[in-house]
């Protein structure tokens, strides 16, 4: 018996005339003449339409603004990057300003940007006509905020650094909780965590809040510090009162999120507190993908809804919140990828759109690890630790106990508590100068680090 599929027809695109395409003109309306590596930044320009059709991003034209970077050598770091959609159908003679996303190439150096339209599956408009193409030179620069390594000059290898620490200790994340509803398959918290489960109490977070900020100003101002752990920090019944704090105390807090948590009140609640930057972690494209990756039946168009929601209020309150759209790639998610990067990627209100790399946390969840290698051949041998972290920042679970690592999802290295000593204290205390220690002695054991694939490179993803 013959059965009637259920997907649904593309729809026909169609490609607009030459002569059309020659009449529509793009103008970069701001200087930039300097960004900064990998920031993903908002250009504003002006579309004018002298043809006499109306141009549109939806089907059958599907018209973007989009962008090359360009090397000196003539090469393309980036040659498609992201697509911005028009923010309505624009009448021939008629012409609009809009923001378009832009992320600078990841590596420092001098670039042209090169910002035309383009229309989805079929081409870019420079291919009729090659003045088309708004052209800038850009001098993109390092990061705002490099390591410790590269501001306090800290050794490349561990053997060559020092037990005792000078510069102040740094916190990179503050777990509220580590519980969660999701059963996400990547995550180590979902089939190896077992240490007790809880919320971090308001005391705890302000103790270690105020102690950070007196002893690093600097880094608590400047960079992210996330608001999470090996948990949905939403569950948490106060979280929007310990961000708020945060950020009140001058700390650029952040916070990753599962947008099937966004109801109205918390939504709400978020958006008041107003965090610096939003990580939204929504992998899969369709129910099913995602049950198989978070572990949720009937979730995806749900969390769908609500972001799309949460993003129309965002705009609304004009919270300037920077928000990445997160997914993992890994093999279980990249037709997701393919399927929704660009839908993602155009909507009001997401800034960046990162397929986020792949982390085997400790290297000692077994199930997380097959996820990638499958047929994992044992890692080649080293001799030099490169692993930074002992020296730069540390991480503060729901239960005050601080350990040196956000990978550490089962305590296995606690360096101290935070409910009893000093933040201080415990950035040079004896359990961390042991740490420093094996690092340095290029002879690591500890059941923590031991074995973790990150030990011997230059950056921890």
């Amino acid at each position: 018996m013959a059965t009637t599929s259920s997907v649904e027809p593309q729809p026909v695109l169609i490609a607009l005339p030459d002569s059309d395409r020659r009449q529509i003109h793009i103008v970069v309306r701001q200087p930039i003449p300097e960004v900064r590596a990998g920031r993903a930044m908002l250009l504003d320009v002006q579309l004018r339409n002298d043809s006499s059709r109306s141009i549109s991003s939806e089907p059958p034209q599907r018209v973007f603004v989009a962008y090359h970077w360009v090397r000196p050598d003539g090469s393309y770091e980036k040659y498609a990057g992201r697509r911005t959609a028009l923010p309505a159908p624009l009448p021939g003679g008629g012409q609009c300003n809009l923001e378009m996303k832009l992320t600078p190439p990841a590596e420092a150096g001098q670039y042209e940007l090169q910002v035309g339209l383009l229309q989805e599956g079929i081409s870019w408009f420079e291919t009729t006509d090659p003045q088309h193409l708004q052209k800038t030179p850009v001098n993109v620069l390092p990061r705002e905020l490099q390591s410790l390594r590269a501001l306090k000059k800290l050794p490349r290898y561990a053997e060559d650094r020092t037990v005792q620490v000078d510069t102040p200790p740094a916190i990179f994340s503050f777990e509220l909780t580590n519980q969660c509803p999701f059963k996400c398959i990547m995550c180590a918290r979902t089939n190896n965590m077992t240490r007790a489960e809880g919320h971090m109490s308001f005391d705890t977070f302000k103790k270690a809040v105020d102690e950070f900020v007196a002893l690093n100003p600097e880094y608590a101002r400047n960079q992210e510090v996330w608001l999470h752990g090996f948990g949905e920090s939403l569950v948490h019944p106060q979280f929007a009162k310990f961000m708020r704090y945060a950020i009140d105390q001058g700390v650029n807090a952040g916070l990753s999120i599962n947008p099937l948590m966004l109801t109205k009140k918390v939504a709400s609640d978020l958006l008041d507190a107003a965090p610096g930057h939003l990580y939204v972690a929504l992998d899969g494209h369709d129910d099913e993908s995602f049950e198989k990756i978070r572990g949720v039946p009937n979730a995806y168009h749900k969390s769908k809804r609500r972001l799309l929601k949460f993003l129309q209020e965002k705009e609304r309150r004009g919270v300037k919140t920077k928000i990445t759209l997160s997914m993992i790639d890994f093999p279980n998610n990249r037709q997701s990828i393919d399927e929704v990067e660009s839908f993602w990627s155009a909507q009001q209100g997401i800034d960046h759109f990162v397929a986020k790399p792949f982390v085997s946390w400790d290297g000692k969840a077994e199930d997380v690890n097959l996820l990638v290698h499958p047929d994992r051949k044992p890692r080649p041998t080293q001799d030099k630790v490169l692993c930074d972290f002992p020296w730069e920042k540390m991480t503060v679970s729901w239960d005050g106990d601080v350990v040196p690592c956000c990978f550490d999802y089962n305590k296995r290295y606690a360096l101290g508590n935070i409910n009893n000593q000093s933040l201080l204290d415990i950035w040079n205390g004896e359990k961390m100068h042991a740490l420093r220690r094996e690092m340095m002695s290029n002879k690591v054991t500890n059941p923590l680090c031991a074995g973790c694939e990150y030990l011997y490179q230059d950056v921890v993803p």
